[in-house]
Parts: structure tokens; sequence; C-alpha cells
């Protein structure tokens, strides 16, 4: 565990010491050159942009190096017949795609975002959720009626606990989902 905490501290910083020259964080900031706090911020901005395709493929080598060093772990445990290291390799293989997928999103979002679209994508993202929760009541009413109906057709007194705790989690689900942006003044 202490190994892959130090490798991946390792890989970010060979990522920052190849994507950001020592030159370009040495250099002095000019403020006071005739340029306004805009026109220094254009810069600056456009210097990172410049710096964007190489930090993107150093940035999926990375995972897709992880992903590589899980599927030769994966096969070693399998081979060794190693619990522990089936357990780590698994998880590894399993949470890499994830955390790739989310922090690609979250870097598309941050360079596309402007302030004018952050409302927007907030209230779009509340109506998501807010829609998936009345969608997931829909289905757990229905599971409950047809765990109801086993219930009186079977006589199996589980099948009745069952319908009972579906329909009670759906309609704390339905209230929450209902007053909580309320609540919070986002609706």
């Amino acid at each position: 565990m202490n190994l892959r905490k130090h490798s991946i501290s390792f890989l970010i910083l060979l990522l920052a010491a190849v994507t950001f020259p020592i030159q370009a964080l040495a250099s002095p900031i000019n403020f006071n050159q005739g340029s306004t706090f805009s026109e220094d911020v254009v810069n600056w901005t456009s210097n990172i942009n410049s710096y964007a395709p190489t930090v993107s493929f150093l940035f999926s080598a990375i995972f897709v190096l992880m992903f590589l060093f899980g599927v030769v772990r994966l096969g070693y445990s399998i081979i060794t017949k190693t619990g522990q290291v089936m357990k780590g390799s698994t998880g590894l293989l399993i949470w890499v795609p994830i955390a790739f997928f989310l922090i690609r999103l979250f870097l598309i979002l941050l360079f596309t975002i402007n302030s004018t679209n952050v409302t927007l994508i907030a209230s779009d993202m509340i109506r998501l959720i807010r829609t998936t929760g009345y969608f997931t009541v829909l289905g757990m009413v229905l599971i409950g009626f047809a765990m109801f109906l086993f219930f009186k057709f079977l006589k199996h007194p589980e099948f009745g606990r069952w319908s009972k705790r579906l329909w009670v989690v759906a309609t704390l689900l339905l209230l929450l989902t209902s007053i909580m942006p309320i609540v919070f003044g986002a609706a």
C-alpha cells in the first residue's frame, strides 16, 4: 500500500515536471507594464492551454498504465492464488476507468462553463435528480405491488414485509425529492 502511494506521488511529480518547465514557473509575472489584469489572465490561460494536448496525452497514458498494471497484477494473483493481490487489482481495474471518466467530465465542464452557464447546469442537475427520484419511486411502488401480490398468493410473510418496506421508502423518497429542493430554495 505504501509503495502505491509513493508511485502515485512520483507519477504526479513526473507529470508536473514534464508538463510545466521550470522556466515557465520561474519567469516573473509582469503586472505593472501597461497591461491590465484581464490581459494578464488571457495570456496565462493561453500559456496553460498551449500545454493542454501534452497534459491530455500524459493524463491518458498514466491511466492506461495504471489499468495495465492492474491487469498484470490480476494475472499474477490468479496464477499464485493470492487473495489480497486479487482484491487490490480488481479494485484498481474498477476504479481506474471510473476515475478517468469523472476527471475527464470535470475537465470538460471546467473549460466549457462560463458564469452564465453555471446556474443552467445546476438547475439541470437538480431537475435530473428529481426526475430520477420520481422514476425510482414509481419502480419501488410497482415492485412493492408485485411483492404484495406474491404475499397474497403464496401467504409468505417475507413478501408482505418487503412490500411494506418498499412502500415506506418510496413514500419517504417522494417526500424528500419533492420537498428538499423547495426547502433549500433551489426549485
